[in-house]
């Protein structure tokens, strides 16, 4: 390893620490960041040589870029390096509060105290977050670092165990099924910085800060001003829009020479007449990055930008500052995936919850052999969403599936989806839907849950309303993964028609009404618009219908 090699290498620095490593494939380039208490102090020829050291280490082929950073912390700096470190790894416990994380920074030691409730306590002690950040300090910073977590008595529980457990399991997943899609660019030129040879990804997946990303789209509501704070320094602000209709704010800062003869003569060292012809040039050269700014930047370009992605000042939103931009042909979006054609061997997250129990009075197997659905297996699919017309803004924030084999109820998959955004959210729908915005967050994604109901869906014909819709949105997050929803569809009226005029019961109801149909099935309809009870009746009421045929 590099660290052990910078060991052995210099066995003066001990306290010497790899913090981070990072490698970049396509660009065959690895990141890497040094710390120690001395770091801003070592010399020129001492950081030369940790440099050769860790080039010495890296696959042929491979260039790196080395960062230095200081190992000296205070309560009040390490509690934030802390708390951002939380707030990206472990979002889960971002919600506990600074002032109740206690930080006491004493010589070479540091006691970190997490004051939370029991609940969230008991879920610290599950977990074993306090070991995994002993684990990731441990390379981090020659400290010694110790994290527990106690009781506060003033403490409120927000959430449940089972809550908590959730998400600890969906922390882990997140990474395991993060998409990895890409654009194919060509006739890239570069215009500002180095030329970009890595494959943007969509912006539809950059869904959290990111050191170094690469994106592509067009341009729009471009602006440029001037640094109130550094007159040499421009600020270009646009919005970046890729294939997929997904947007990202971006801003690239363009750092002018300076232009002064005084200065340049101070800096320098250089004679008045130089100063005076490396003025002029300077002015030429600052010229021209204006003009490229004015000239190309415009709205309907189209750039491939490299950057690092981080939150906006509120943090309500991320965004991307651009060091990397060039000009380039984006190529349309095409499916490039071998599908899956078998489902996975087991659920991941999302288990089907059993309703073998649900029978009609006197409902047998022999009873439904007249009926349409006798030989089928039907999944009622209904979603609770944004909206269904855009499918890569338009989120769900809750699925449900319920299967119906043979004309019997027998299972059905459900849970609530984190949309991963907050705005399009209908508070009364959600309170309708029994769960709160604030709660979402305590799900999976869609990405997450795709492959249980790939499974639960799969050879099976889907019944519902707008399941052309839905399914294209399913399978903007299933490609991916190597899934495709392939199943036959039938509208849900339609199917209800059939039954209905196949059954012995009187026709006339209205089909598009949820509550009128269950009514004339005698069977319960506790809502009309939360998806794991709509899709329930609907199922009821189909196995019903079954069981009357003619």
């Amino acid at each position: 390893m590099i660290i052990d090699r910078l060991h052995h290498n210099f066995q003066e620095l001990g306290d010497l620490r790899m913090r981070e490593i990072r490698v970049d494939r396509q660009q065959r380039k690895v990141f890497c960041t040094l710390s120690h208490p001395q770091a801003l102090d070592f010399d020129v020829n001492l950081r030369n040589k940790l440099i050769d050291t860790v080039k010495s280490e890296l696959p042929k082929g491979y260039t790196c870029s080395v960062k230095f950073v200081s190992d000296e912390f205070t309560d009040v700096s390490f509690k934030r390096v802390l708390t951002d470190l939380i707030k990206n790894r472990y979002p889960i416990y971002a919600n506990i509060p600074k002032t109740k994380i206690d930080v006491g920074v004493v010589g070479k030691n540091i006691t970190v105290v997490f004051n939370v409730s029991e609940v969230v306590k008991k879920n610290i002690e599950l977990s074993e977050f306090c070991e995994k950040l002993t684990d990731y300090f441990k390379e981090y910073s020659c400290y010694e670092i110790v994290f527990m977590a106690r009781t506060d008595p003033l403490a409120t529980s927000t959430t449940n165990v089972e809550e908590q457990e959730k998400l600890v399991q969906f922390a882990i997943n997140r990474e395991l099924l993060k998409p990895s899609r890409y654009f194919d660019v060509s006739n890239v030129e570069a215009v500002f910085g180095k030329q970009i040879i890595s494959s943007p990804m969509y912006i539809a997946d950059v869904r959290r800060p990111m050191d170094t990303c690469v994106v592509c789209g067009t341009i729009s509501n471009k602006t440029t001003r001037a640094a109130k704070s550094n007159p040499m320094l421009n600020v270009c602000s646009f919005t970046l829009t890729d294939g997929t209709g997904t947007s990202i704010p971006c801003i690239l800062f363009l750092r002018l020479q300076i232009t002064d003869v005084q200065t340049i003569m101070n800096e320098t060292g250089r004679g008045e007449a130089e100063a005076r012809t490396l003025s002029e040039k300077r002015i030429l050269s600052n010229d021209k990055k204006l003009k490229q700014v004015a000239t190309f930047l415009s709205n309907g370009d189209s750039v491939v930008a490299r950057g690092k992605v981080a939150f906006n000042r509120d943090g309500s939103s991320l965004e991307m500052c651009v060091y990397d931009l060039c000009k380039c042909k984006i190529e349309s979006i095409s499916s490039k995936h071998e599908y899956v054609t078998n489902p996975a061997d087991r659920y991941l997250l999302v288990k089907p919850e059993d309703f073998t129990e649900y029978r009609q009075i006197n409902f047998v197997d022999d009873a439904t052999e007249k009926s349409l659905i006798t030989n089928q297996d039907i999944v009622v699919l209904h979603v609770n969403a944004t909206g269904l017309s855009k499918v890569i803004e338009d989120k769900l924030y809750a699925i449900s599936a319920v299967k119906v084999s043979r004309g019997h109820v027998t299972e059905r998959l459900f849970t609530y989806v984190n949309p991963e955004k907050n705005d399009g959210l209908d508070v009364k729908m959600l309170e309708a839907c029994g769960i709160s915005p604030n709660k979402l967050i305590f799900y999976p994604t869609l990405t997450e849950v795709i492959s249980d109901f790939y499974k639960f869906t799969y050879g099976c014909k889907l019944v519902g309303n707008n399941l052309g819709q839905i399914l294209e949105i399913l399978n903007y997050y299933a490609s991916p993964l190597g899934y495709k929803f392939t199943n036959k569809t039938v509208v849900q009226s339609e199917i209800l028609s059939e039954l209905f005029e196949n059954s012995i019961l009187d026709v006339s109801v209205n089909m598009a009404k949820i509550d009128d149909v269950a009514k004339k099935c005698k069977v319960g309809c506790p809502s009309t618009v939360f998806c794991a009870e709509t899709s329930l009746t609907v199922a009821r009421c189909m196995s019903y219908l079954s069981y009357n045929s003619k």
